[in-house]
């Protein structure tokens, strides 16, 4: 038993040690890190958010990758892996496959850190002639990314915060080049689609509004001044901004054609929230195919507003929307949010009762119990107490057994189908679902 629970043991050691290295890597969107030791919320936000709206923007990719040499051969360049990853893995924008990218070869340390020497990054970069000049960007980027990638002070592996906070001034100052070197090239506003020529995918900023975003003019002047107000008053003493946007087609914002992804790409691109946590909660309504999206994003916000909290917040509201009563709807939000947030701060945050499950869970263990206990009884067989001994023996003197086997016939196998569930999803009408991306959570569905 001792060698078996020994061998057990093994096998799983030398499996958590195989599969370790495998996943020690991490991707946020345009920047992959192979070396899993770099990671930064402002890392995150640069490759999921800052770096694709502005490829977005410049129809040039950004990408950043960092490998480590562990399997690198001889004689192989930072400049050869740049070149063959980029050309490999497809990056570029359009048939001319604009792009740049950041490329880093670390070096793995025996306490699990990584360094970098001066000759073991590069930049490159591809252009069309009618842009400009792909060596002349690669070499501006490589002169702004320079004094933080050729830091010895920031890549010793002794400090690998050090290492991310370099790396992230290195890749603002890559975007920041190009942003300046393509700037004559950005989409005029007569090359924009319909939509944004129209003002309804301008900035939010440029509004006017704070928190009631009305882009479809679902509300009067004074309706909206009297939810702006009230909405910034809940900011400001519970810390959550509260915000509500409307449109007339959330697709014109170029973010896809899911309201969930749209919205919180949409929250982190106009850096909305309050604190440095940027918490708040918002709600859209794309008027067009009548969209509806929920997005609750930092720590204070998330807590306030879990899944269950979610759910129950916007039963207080959409109903509204539903029959068309705009201003009623964002009230009763409004309203719904305070006391939330009021609860939350109490220590007293929405949650869902266990009581309903803890029943179902005894009432159903009852139920298998007193299932198990029939089957059971009914497979036992009456005895009644014999008169005389020679009850309980066999004819000839006794039993006697001299040889015994064992013979296979077959076996049974009873399957059944299991239907699939098409009830439908987060499409469908007049139904919302729970939803998760972009750092936060939320729902989605139509209204």
């Amino acid at each position: 038993m001792k060698r078996k629970v020994t061998a057990l043991l093994t096998t799983l050691l030398l499996t958590l040690t195989l599969c370790v290295p495998t996943l020690a890597w991490t991707e946020y969107g345009a920047i992959y890190d192979e070396t899993d030791a770099l990671g930064s919320d402002e890392l995150s936000d640069l490759g999921q958010y800052t770096l694709p709206q502005l490829t977005e923007a410049l129809h040039l990719d950004l990408r950043v990758d960092i490998f480590t040499n562990e399997d690198v051969s001889e004689g192989t360049t930072a400049g050869d892996i740049a070149t063959y990853v980029y050309k490999d893995s497809g990056y570029g924008w359009g048939e001319e496959k604009d792009g740049i990218s950041l490329t880093l070869v670390m070096e793995p340390l025996a306490d699990g850190s990584y360094t970098l020497a001066e000759t073991d990054w590069c930049v490159y970069a591809m252009l069309s002639e009618t842009r400009g000049d792909g060596q002349e960007l690669s070499g501006l980027v490589y002169d702004a990314v320079e004094p933080y990638l050729n830091n010895a002070q920031s890549w010793t592996g002794e400090d690998m915060a050090a290492s991310a906070e370099a790396l992230c001034q290195a890749v603002n100052a890559m975007a920041a080049t190009a942003a300046d070197y393509l700037s004559a090239d950005f989409p005029t506003e007569a090359q924009q689609p319909e939509t944004v020529q129209s003002g309804e995918a301008s900035k939010l900023g440029d509004t006017g509004m704070n928190y009631v975003f009305d882009l479809r003019g679902m509300l009067s002047d004074g309706e909206r001044e009297q939810l702006e107000d009230r909405a910034e008053d809940i900011a400001l003493r519970r810390s959550c901004g509260i915000y509500t946007l409307f449109v007339e087609d959330f697709t014109a914002y170029g973010y896809g054609d899911d309201p969930y992804t749209a919205l919180y790409q949409i929250y982190h691109a106009e850096g909305l929230g309050v604190g440095e946590d940027r918490n708040g909660v918002i709600i859209m309504l794309s008027m067009k195919e009548r969209d509806y999206a929920m997005f609750v994003y930092g720590e204070w916000a998330e807590y306030a507003f879990d899944r269950y909290g979610e759910k129950q917040l916007e039963g207080r509201f959409l109903s509204n929307f539903s029959d068309g009563d705009w201003y009623g709807g964002i009230s009763n939000y409004l309203t719904a949010c305070d006391e939330f947030l009021e609860l939350a701060e109490a220590g007293k945050p929405v949650r869902s009762s266990p009581l309903p499950a803890i029943g179902i869970a005894v009432a159903v263990s009852c139920l298998i119990a007193f299932l198990v206990c029939m089957i059971l009884k009914g497979q036992m067989k009456s005895v009644r107490k014999g008169v005389d001994a020679n009850v309980y023996t066999t004819a000839g003197g006794g039993l006697k057994l001299t040889d015994s086997y064992d013979h296979y016939t077959h076996t049974t196998e009873t399957r059944r189908k299991i239907e699939s569930d098409s009830g439908g999803g987060g499409r469908s009408s007049g139904g919302t679902v729970s939803r998760s991306g972009g750092g936060g959570h939320g729902r989605s569905g139509k209204f």
